[in-house]
């Protein structure tokens, strides 16, 4: 079993849509997939039309099995643990008291779930602290979406920073790639900001996912993108075939 995190310390950047695709394109291929949602917004849950419920809540406080916190999510071999606004909860408890809540703990939380899947695959806020580096900490490895502009390449530096810092403290993680998220080639600013990742991260660079209104719709409609689309889907098919190549 494979834990992938997916994160930025900028919202907006695609981190749900990615973790969502990333998960259902793996269960078509055939791999056991679970997403446990991080972020306080739950927005895994809404996107797959399933209810939101303080699930990872209890996984990470509660003494129960974890499996008892898994839910179906009508996507065969796909399973999700969804969050609710009280996952905020143990956000906030994890930066005031961290001595209590060491970096390993959602390590330790998955651990029991590692025999039921190939993949786990984290969806975070973007905070900092807390839940998110904990989340960065069990990762096997990382991805990293990153909006083509301005901003978003500002927040790239900082989420960076994390992981360098984790490796000087023993991470045995890898980062897996910088992920171009809303990328429209006709597009100044996304040009721009291809050539500026290109110049820095050449190495880690994933394909770029396109910009396109059905990602939009999936997310209103509760579906993703392979329900809504067969054939090649905006890029997440080659972000899918890197997992399966690399992450393994």
């Amino acid at each position: 079993m494979k834990i992938i995190t997916v994160t930025n310390q900028k919202g907006g950047v695609g981190k749900t849509t990615t973790v969502i695709t990333l998960a259902h394109g793996l269960a078509r291929a055939g791999k056991r997939a679970l997403i446990v949602d991080l972020d306080p917004q739950g927005q895994c849950a809404v996107a797959l039309n399933i209810p939101q419920e303080a699930a990872v809540f209890n996984l990470l406080v509660s003494e129960m099995p974890a499996r008892n916190f898994v839910r179906e999510t009508g996507r065969e071999r796909l399973q999700i643990v969804p969050g609710n606004k009280k996952t905020t909860v143990v956000q906030a408890t994890y930066v005031v008291d961290p001595h209590s809540y060491p970096l390993d703990a959602i390590t330790t939380a998955l651990k029991p779930l590692a025999d039921f899947y190939d993949y786990i695959l984290l969806d975070t806020s973007p905070s900092v602290g807390g839940l998110q580096e904990r989340a960065i900490w069990a990762a096997n490895y990382v991805v990293i979406p990153v909006s083509t502009e301005f901003l978003s390449l500002q927040s790239l530096g900082e989420t960076m920073s994390t992981i360098n810092t984790f490796l000087e403290r023993g991470w045995k993680g890898k980062l897996l790639g910088i992920l171009p998220t809303h990328y429209d080639q006709v597009t100044r600013e996304s040009q721009k900001a291809i050539a500026y990742l290109t110049e820095n991260f050449a190495k880690s660079i994933l394909t770029p996912i396109r910009r396109a209104t059905i990602l939009r719709d999936c997310a209103s409609e509760g579906i993703t993108i392979w329900e809504k689309q067969r054939e090649e889907s905006i890029g997440y098919t080659a972000l899918v075939d890197t997992v399966i190549k690399v992450a393994r």
